[in-house]
């Protein structure tokens, strides 16, 4: 079996995100004319409308993880005041969370789905509260 290319992995991300958002009462649109731009999809419900960045995470250590900049050519780049919010796919775990953009760290956000092992509670996230 053939590995899946990134622009797959983005693909099925995007697919998914918004799909979960569509069934948690969003409207969700695409950029049609700017495929490759910085926001992937917009959300809109009531009186909000959210430009969503959509992730592929990572699981482990008991914590679902993404990265919050893009990295082409090695050179990170922020997404700050693009997006409003992060659209994370978790393959493992088939779920997505909706993540706001704002008070994320600036390389990578991690999600815990359990306890630290180290009793750590200060300053984590936990995944509980950003499913969709």
């Amino acid at each position: 079996m053939v590995a899946p290319t990134p622009s797959e992995i983005g693909s099925t991300a995007e697919r998914e995100v918004a799909y979960r958002l569509h069934r948690a009462g969003w409207d969700v649109f695409v950029p049609y004319f700017a495929p490759h731009s910085r926001v992937d999809l917009l959300a809109g419900r009531d009186a909000q409308l959210l430009r969503v960045q959509c992730k592929t995470s990572r699981l482990s250590n008991g914590a679902v993880s993404f990265s919050t900049c893009s990295n082409t050519g090695n050179e990170p780049r922020s997404y700050d005041g693009e997006i409003d919010a992060f659209g994370v796919y978790s393959p493992e775990l088939d779920r997505v969370f909706l993540v706001p953009f704002d008070g994320t760290p600036t390389r990578r956000c991690y999600l815990r789905l359990e306890p630290a092992r180290n009793g750590q509670s200060l300053g984590l996230r936990s995944a509980d509260q950003f499913v969709v």
